[in-house]
């Protein structure tokens, strides 16, 4: 086949189904084109080495690449940001339509709703069919944001919302709980399937070093590691409270390690601090290639998120990261997540915000001998290659793009 990706942020930006995404289509034998504009994400300017222009080709690692101009911002404004989604938009389908190779099928990523415009148009006019898929809910994202809060505008954005889906060939939609949100809608089941984005985390079995080990883990305890964003919505303070109630026992069997920065972190190391915790230790930021390292030298992993409606219908990519690097999980998180961790049996869910249910789920996991423990964390890596690695998830996109294939 020979498809189009319409997607807004591409290599070098961070984001999800980018470079990875296209070089895997390629291997498969497919002959792929990417429309997307000049890299500005998260700085909110054009990346060095880069110069705006009415449009430029590359080639980047098989893969043949059209920028079109965009205007940046990454700020707080909402109109701001909705004029940087609408400028790739215009400049996709003004611009990029007339460069492009006319396509057997598209994939569109679906950030922001303006970036189907040029796929719809496209369909419009020369009979191109294509999957659209869905990583954030409009307009839940940007009234939960507060960056839009008029109802009038709310409304418009939802009424185009539905004009995106209904123009769809198919959706694609990256946790179960946005399908429901979208059945809810009106959207028809049998139009939509729930395929995982993968973890892009480089995950091998490089060891930690012995001066790094010695200092932030203990070789007579387990070692239970929280590694990503120290923010509000994680809401950490439950690892603090329950390495004090560790601490009150005198029961040392538990280390509990904080790995990584942001914006609640100085609050928190204050509080542990007045806490007198013995058995917390605070591991400052590392290089995103490092950070496998520690995860191997933990024996279970931490993830949590403040107890909220909007996060069970979220898979935090620290799930797929974890599954992936094959250690056990505790889990405080509701809904998608944990079924997720439940099918993989890799671990033990708690319920978020809980301080007593967190130390239930630590019993439970030291309770388990050596064997049991290593085996949740196998089962995990397993489940992680069978539904939701990359093969997996290109696996089914791929056969839905070859559906729209055979019905145009």
């Amino acid at each position: 086949m020979r498809i189009l990706i319409v997607k807004q942020l591409f290599n070098p930006e961070p984001t999800a189904k980018s470079l990875d995404f296209a070089k895997e289509l390629v291997r498969r034998g497919h002959e792929v084109e990417v429309l997307t504009g000049f890299p500005s994400y998260p700085i909110g300017k054009i990346y060095p080495g880069f110069k705006q222009r009415l449009y430029k080709r590359e080639h980047m690692e098989g893969v043949n690449l059209i920028r079109v101009p965009i205007y940046p911002d990454h700020s707080a404004s909402g109109f701001k940001r909705f004029l940087h989604y609408l400028s790739y938009a215009l400049s996709a389908t003004f611009i990029g339509l007339w460069l492009i190779k006319k396509p057997d099928v598209c994939f569109v990523y679906q950030g922001a709703i303006p970036v189907a415009v040029p796929a719809i148009v496209l369909k419009k006019l020369r009979g191109v069919r294509f999957v659209y898929d869905i990583n954030d809910l409009w307009p839940e994202t940007v009234a939960t944001s507060g960056m839009l809060t008029n109802p009038k505008a709310l409304k418009v954005i939802n009424a185009w919302c539905n004009w995106n889906y209904r123009n769809a060939g198919f959706i694609t939609v990256c946790t179960p709980g946005f399908k429901k949100k979208l059945t809810a809608k009106g959207v028809p089941a049998e139009k939509m399937q729930f395929v995982s984005n993968w973890s892009r985390d480089r995950i091998d079995d490089t060891p930690l070093d012995q001066q790094r080990y010695e200092k932030y883990f203990k070789a007579d305890a387990v070692n239970l590691l929280y590694a990503g964003n120290l923010g509000i919505v994680q809401a950490l303070d439950v690892v603090l409270e329950a390495a004090k109630a560790f601490q009150g026992l005198a029961d040392q069997r538990i280390n509990l390690i904080l790995l990584g920065g942001g914006a609640d972190e100085t609050r928190l190391k204050e509080k542990a601090a007045d806490m007198g915790l013995d058995n917390l230790q605070f591991i400052p930021r590392v290089q995103s290639e490092e950070v496998s390292m520690f995860l191997n030298a933990a024996d279970v992993l931490l993830v949590h998120l403040k107890k909220d409606p909007l996060f069970e219908i979220t898979i935090p990519s620290k799930i797929l990261a974890y599954l992936k690097s094959g250690k056990p999980i505790l889990m405080g998180l509701k809904g998608d997540a944990k079924e997720i961790l439940e099918a993989a049996d890799a671990g033990f869910a708690f319920e978020p915000d809980s301080t007593e249910d967190f130390i239930r789920a630590i019993h439970a996991f030291l309770d388990l001998d050596g064997q049991k423990r290593k085996a949740l964390g196998v089962q995990g890596a397993a489940y992680y290659q069978k539904a939701l690695s990359l093969e997996s998830s290109v696996d089914a996109i791929e056969e839905k793009l070859e559906m729209l294939c055979r019905k145009s």
